[in-house]
């Protein structure tokens, strides 16, 4: 999914399912920032862009850590263990075969570990923990049957055509973005050919249902999908990503709706293109700081969770 779904869909999702409109912001931020939340933010005067290994606090240093990655570091294997994995391609159920075979890391819409995920984050009532586990829960249906992992499974064109051979088989990196952009149609040809065209809108629209199902329940809210269905339709349906941002706004009346990438991290982190990265005033109660909390425990979960496989 793009912005278009983590950001203003899950804001509007959260917002018709009961939160406040304060509680759906943290809640739409997060989901949006576990994709920005990577090299991108920290540009460097010399040099290529690094992600900080410190923010340097009164009395030592705060690490955070990595929610995205869109550098040559998705090479590396424990980006794609770390990373990868437990935040965009959370693997499922193991019920998808390809070419004959299956695959324990393959993601899987609506999967029990997802849900496992989603569910613990709500307990927590940590708005933070709960847009990040909204994220995840969401790229399973974008992602599905791929993994976060660098491996043949994932090859969709290679064998059709060789000049993608450059393309390394991390995630949907062979097909570009095309599992993430909601008004796309697209094929997957590993799979036969019953199940092999992807038709993005039906897909959003099954993962509004269940993370709206989710939200209510969490939420103790009255206001059923039945109710909301009409309105997510025809966002999701909308022509195009713009078109899909103006419908939430219009469905929301809320035309100011808005993310800025830059807000929470420069709000808690001086001079990000310095070597020298130095905490904000009032550090520990900026959503920047609490998010990566947050992340740090969606990432703990993940890695227990995984234990056995």
């Amino acid at each position: 999914m793009e912005k278009d779904f983590h950001f203003y869909v899950t804001y509007a999702l959260a917002n018709k399912a009961g939160f406040s409109n304060d509680d759906s912001y943290i809640i739409a931020y997060s989901s949006q920032y576990v994709d920005d939340n990577n090299e991108s933010q920290y540009p460097r005067k010399d040099g290529p862009p690094q992600f900080p290994f410190g923010i340097k606090v009164d009395g030592g240093f705060f690490r955070p850590i990595m929610t995205q990655s869109m550098s040559v570091k998705s090479l590396v294997y424990e980006i794609q263990k770390f990373v990868y994995v437990p935040f965009h391609f959370l693997p499922g159920d193991n019920n998808q075969p390809i070419n004959g075979g299956y695959n324990k890391y393959a993601t899987t819409p609506d999967s029990q570990n997802a849900r496992k995920l989603l569910k613990t984050a709500f307990a927590t009532r940590d708005l933070y923990r709960i847009g990040i586990a909204v994220h995840t829960f969401a790229d399973t249906w974008s992602h599905q049957n791929f993994t976060g992992y660098e491996e043949d499974w994932n090859s969709v064109f290679h064998w059709r055509n060789p000049f993608r051979a450059l393309t390394p088989n991390i995630g949907h990196a062979d097909v570009g973005h095309l599992p993430d952009e909601i008004s796309a149609t697209w094929n997957d040809y590993r799979l036969d050919k019953p199940h092999r065209k992807r038709n993005n809108h039906k897909t959003a629209l099954q993962a509004c249902k269940r993370i709206f199902q989710e939200l209510r329940t969490a939420r103790k809210g009255d206001t059923y999908w039945t109710y909301v269905e009409k309105d997510f339709r025809r966002i999701i349906n909308s022509e195009d990503y713009d078109d899909r941002v103006n419908k939430v706004k219009e469905v929301l009346d809320k035309p100011d709706l808005s993310y800025k990438r830059d807000l929470w991290v420069d709000e808690a982190v001086k001079d990000r293109e310095g070597e020298a990265l130095e905490a904000s005033a009032n550090f520990e109660n900026t959503h920047w700081h609490k998010f990566q909390l947050a992340a740090r425990a969606h990432l703990a979960m993940v890695m227990d969770m995984l234990k056995g496989y």
